[in-house]
């Protein structure tokens, strides 16, 4: 991360700073979809899954998630639905919606989740990372940082959370995130992430 008090002025390099956010961008990507936490699939996905059900189309057509997953998504509805205090399959639910693109769905399933576990800081980083993938950063925001309030030492929630603030602008937030992330665990592969984000920038 930059320094946002250099020792003299210089000029802004505007092709600097948008590598440097597209670097960090991908970086945080590959991360989160490595600890299971973000998938690839893109937002206006999600309001065509929206537009089906509205529809009344029960078999939640996905352009961007394969038949298998989405024949596991309707099994697990009904799981959830014959059985609503079955909270593994609704935790199951939950990811498989988040792993398939329909982050609106998984925040709601999260939601009913967290009802009746509400400290589970997993599940609750994990919906923090579906507003994220949305676009509503200040929603990721707040909902990481009460997951942390919960477990200060997680480790992810803190290395999504140097993420989430540097995609909104607040490099010095970003900053402070990934150095907590760092001294939880600084030989993790998300610590030495993080160590390599702050020592590049």
């Amino acid at each position: 991360m930059k320094n946002n008090t250099p020792n003299k002025p210089k000029e802004i390099n505007f092709v600097k700073i948008t590598y440097l956010a597209f670097f960090l961008v991908i970086i945080g990507m590959i991360i989160l979809y490595s600890t299971g936490t973000l998938d690839g699939v893109k937002v206006s996905e999600v309001q065509n899954f929206e537009n089906s059900e509205n529809s009344g189309n029960n078999s939640h057509t996905h352009d961007g998630a394969d038949l298998t997953a989405m024949n596991e998504i309707k099994a697990l509805e009904e799981k959830v639905q014959n059985n609503p205090n079955d909270l593994n399959s609704l935790l199951n639910l939950s990811h498989l919606l988040n792993d398939s693109g329909f982050y609106v769905k998984a925040i709601e399933n999260y939601k009913k989740y967290l009802d009746k576990d509400p400290q589970n800081v997993d599940v609750i980083i994990d919906m923090g990372v579906c507003y994220y993938q949305l676009g509503d950063l200040n929603s990721a925001i707040k909902t990481m940082e009460s997951g942390i309030l919960i477990n200060p030492k997680h480790q992810i929630g803190h290395f999504n959370l140097g993420i989430v603030n540097s995609a909104n602008g607040n490099n010095a937030k970003s900053k402070e995130y990934f150095e907590k992330a760092i001294k939880i665990d600084p030989n993790s592969d998300i610590g030495i992430k993080a160590k390599n984000l702050l020592d590049n920038h």
